[in-house]
C-alpha cells in the first residue's frame, strides 16, 4: 500500500486530481443540463486548472525562503525550473486549443475569467492587502465559475437545476478550502504564508465552515424537495455524498490530520460526479 500513498502524494502535489476532478464536475453539470460539450474544452478545461493551480503553488513555493514544511510545496520548490516551464508549454498549448478548436464563445468567457484570475494571483502576493481572509471563497468561485462556464457558454436554456448544483458545487469547494486552511495553519505559520486561519484564526475559521455547512444542507434539502423522485435525484444524491465526506473530515479532524489525509480524501471527493456519469 505505500506505493500506492506514494503515487497518489505526486498526483495531489501535481494537482492532477483537480484537474481531472473539475473535468468531472463540468461533465457533471452538462449531463444535468442536457448540454452537448466537444471533448476539446474538456481538455482545454483540464489544462486551464492544472496551470492555475500549478502557479498559485509556485508562487507560494517561491515566496518561501527556506525548504517548506509541506511536501507539496517542497515539491513545487525543487521542480520549480520543470514545473514553470511545462506551465508555459501548456498555456500556449491551451491558448492554441481554446482559439481554434474551442467554440469561439467559450474562448471569449474564458478569457474574462483568466483575467479575473491573473489579478486574482497578482493580489494574493501584495501581502500588504488583507486578501488572504478572502481567498479561500475567491479561489471556489473562480473553480465553479470555471468548471459552469462550458455548459454556461453553450447551452440554449440554462435550468433551475444548472444554478442550483453550480452553487452547491461553490459551497463544497469553500468548505474544502477552509478546512485545508484549517489543517494548514501550522505549516503556513511556519512557512510565513498568507492565509485565512492565520488572519482570522481558528474560531473564526470554525465560524465560516458551519454557516457553509448548515447552508449547504439547507440547499440539500431544496434540491430534494423539487426533485425527489425524478431523475435528478441521482445527482443531488451524489452532491449530498460530497458533502458528508466533507462534513466528516471536518468532524474527525483529529484523524484526518495524519498524514495529510485531509487532503488525499478531500480532494479524492471532487472525482465523485463520475459516479452519476457512470450511472
Amino acid at each position: 500500500m505505500g506505493w500506492i500513498k506514494y503515487l497518489y502524494n505526486h498526483i495531489q502535489a501535481l494537482s492532477l486530481d483537480v484537474a481531472i476532478g473539475a473535468i468531472f464536475c463540468c461533465m457533471f453539470l452538462a449531463k444535468v443540463n442536457n448540454t452537448f460539450i466537444p471533448t476539446n474544452v474538456y481538455f482545454a478545461l483540464g489544462i486551464a486548472v492544472w496551470v492555475i493551480y500549478t502557479l498559485d503553488h509556485l508562487l507560494d513555493a517561491h515566496s518561501i525562503q527556506h525548504i517548506a514544511h509541506t511536501f507539496r510545496h517542497a515539491f513545487h520548490q525543487r521542480y520549480k525550473k520543470i514545473l514553470s516551464g511545462i506551465c508555459a508549454l501548456l498555456i500556449l498549448i491551451g491558448l492554441a486549443l481554446t482559439f481554434f478548436y474551442v467554440p469561439k464563445i467559450i474562448f471569449y468567457h474564458g478569457v474574462i475569467l483568466g483575467v479575473l484570475v491573473g489579478i486574482y494571483l497578482l493580489i494574493i502576493n501584495l501581502q500588504s492587502l488583507p486578501f488572504s481572509t478572502f481567498k479561500e471563497f475567491t479561489v471556489a468561485l473562480i473553480y465553479s465559475c470555471g468548471v459552469a462556464l462550458p455548459v454556461f457558454s453553450l447551452s440554449e436554456t440554462l435550468t433551475p437545476q444548472f444554478y442550483l448544483f453550480t452553487f452547491l458545487f461553490f459551497i463544497l469547494a469553500a468548505i474544502n478550502l477552509l478546512e485545508f486552511a484549517l489543517f494548514d495553519y501550522e505549516s503556513d505559520t511556519k512557512d510565513n504564508l498568507l492565509s485565512a486561519a492565520r488572519k482570522l484564526g481558528y474560531k473564526y475559521i470554525r465560524w465560516r465552515i458551519n454557516a457553509l455547512i448548515v447552508l449547504f444542507l439547507s440547499m440539500i434539502s431544496l434540491c430534494y424537495y423539487l426533485f425527489w423522485n425524478s431523475p435528478l435525484q441521482l445527482p443531488v444524491n451524489v452532491l449530498l455524498l460530497m458533502g458528508i465526506c466533507l462534513i466528516i473530515i471536518y468532524v474527525k479532524a483529529d484523524f484526518f490530520s495524519k498524514d495529510d489525509y485531509f487532503r488525499i480524501f478531500g480532494d479524492f471527493v471532487f472525482l465523485f460526479p463520475l459516479l452519476y456519469l457512470c450511472l
